[in-house]
Formats: C-alpha cells, structure tokens, sequence
C-alpha cells in the first residue's frame, strides 16, 4: 500500500501566495537599506547643493523672476535639489539588479515558486519608498534651514509632483538597468547622468535665460517636467503644473513597461 506524504504545517494556499509580496518587501528593504554605501552616495549630493550650494547661492543671488513674479532664490532651488535627490536614489534603487546577479541571488529567486508579478510589485514598490524617503528627508532638512511661502494647496501640489517624479525616474532608470547588463557601465551611466540632467535643465536658472542649444537640450531632458511640475505647483499650484504631471506620469508608465518587460525576461532566461 501506498502511503500519502502529509505536512500539517503546511500553510494554506491562499497564505502563502498573500505572503510572498510581504517576503519581497523586506528582502528589497534589507538589500537597499544595507548597502550604507550606495546610500551615502545617493544623499551626498543632495545635501552637498542643499547646506552648501543653496546657501552660498542665496546670500548672492536673492530674487529671482519667474513667469512675471518674484521668488527668493532658495525657494526657486528647492526643485533643483528634491530632483537631484530623486535621480540619485532612483541610480542606487536600479544598482540592486545588479547585486542580485552578481551574487547569483537571482537564480535562487527564480528557482523558488515565487509569483512574478509579486516580485515586479514589490521591487516598484521598494524602488519608488527608497526614492520618496530619501527626497522628503532632504524636503525636511530645507523647511528646517529655509522658510519656504507655500500654502497648502503648495504644499500638496510639491508632494504630487515629487511622487510623480519618484515614479517616473525609478522606472526610467529600472529600464536602463535591465537594458545594460554590465555592471560598471551602468555605474558610469548612473554617476554621469547626474550633473547631466541637472544642469541642463532649469535648475538654477530660468529656460529664458538658458542658450538656445540648452533650451532644445531641456525640452527633451526628464528632469526638466520634474523640476518645473514641482515648481508651478508649489508657487500656484495644480492648475499650472498638470502638464508638467502628465508628461512624468508617462514617463513612469513607459519606464516601467520597458523595465517590467525586460526584467520578466531576463527572469524566464535564469
């Protein structure tokens, strides 16, 4: 006679699909918080433009006008620094693909039952948090230097856009993080792009007052709907920052189809 193998403590079904999300979660949060080194990388800059270039800039440069009114400089930078904040957390977030296959963790994620859609979500969601909770803790530090004239229509419109923004540059550097595949040419890209982006947007000028070169430049730069979104709608709000909105939420759909895609693929080939 045959005997029937049994495992009482098995949990059900219907748990253990519930539970692989919560075990991605904390495998992504483990693995990004810690790796102090890619951390301290993506905050230095930030905090190096917002303690020291933001206020050496502002005793020299205090007003600045922007679409016919005055802002104090500060104010005006504020942007520039959340989005530096972004791309530099959205680099660090796209950096733990390549942990996973250096180590040769990705093979065994792939060889347990793990649903692949549970997987995709919980890096988006840990992705997008690291990038959020690095960008509001540089919005923190300014609000204590700085004294910033926003309402509270201002106020929920800079969080909208900085989530936005957080969306689309997560899923724009996951898609380029899934299209290269060595890992130093990666890291090349990631700590070039930076300086890249910022400075040819207009971070610390105004796009009149950019050549015309930087102005075609800035219409085809990402950081540019990201710094201005957060702009218009701090200083007047939703109704002047929806377009700016609308180009990051398609940005992050496409990053995010391109990255999902490839990463699924590249899951199939393990």
């Amino acid at each position: 006679m045959t005997e029937t193998l049994r495992f009482d403590n098995a949990p059900p079904a219907g748990t253990a699909k519930a539970a692989d999300l919560s075990a991605v979660l904390y495998r992504e949060y483990a693995l990004l918080a810690r790796n102090r080194v890619y951390l301290i990388l993506g905050l230095t800059p930030m905090l190096v433009y917002l303690l020291l270039v933001n206020t050496s800039l502002s005793n020299l440069v205090t007003v600045v006008g922007y679409r016919g009114v005055e802002v104090r400089f500060a104010v005006f930078l504020l942007p520039m620094t959340l989005a530096m904040s972004v791309v530099s957390a959205a680099g660090t977030s796209s950096m733990a693909l390549f942990q996973e296959e250096l180590s040769g963790v990705a093979t065994q994620l792939w060889s347990y039952p793990l649903r692949r859609s549970r997987f995709l979500l919980g890096k988006v969601i840990a992705g997008v948090s690291l990038v959020l909770a690095q960008s509001l803790l540089g919005l923190g530090v300014a609000v204590l230097i700085f004294d910033f004239p926003f309402d509270l229509e201002g106020w929920l419109g800079l969080l909208t856009a900085l989530t936005l923004a957080a969306l689309a540059f997560n899923g724009l550097y996951l898609a380029v993080a899934i299209t290269i595949t060595d890992f130093q040419a990666f890291m090349v890209l990631s700590n070039v792009s930076i300086p890249v982006l910022v400075f040819s947007a207009p971070s610390l000028y105004t796009v009149d007052s950019m050549p015309t070169v930087l102005q075609w430049v800035a219409a085809v730069n990402p950081l540019t709907y990201a710094i201005n979104g957060m702009r218009d709608a701090a200083l007047f709000g939703f109704a002047d920052a929806w377009g700016n909105m609308l180009v990051l939420v398609v940005m992050a759909v496409v990053g995010y189809t391109v990255g999902g895609r490839g990463l699924l693929n590249r899951a199939r080939n393990i």
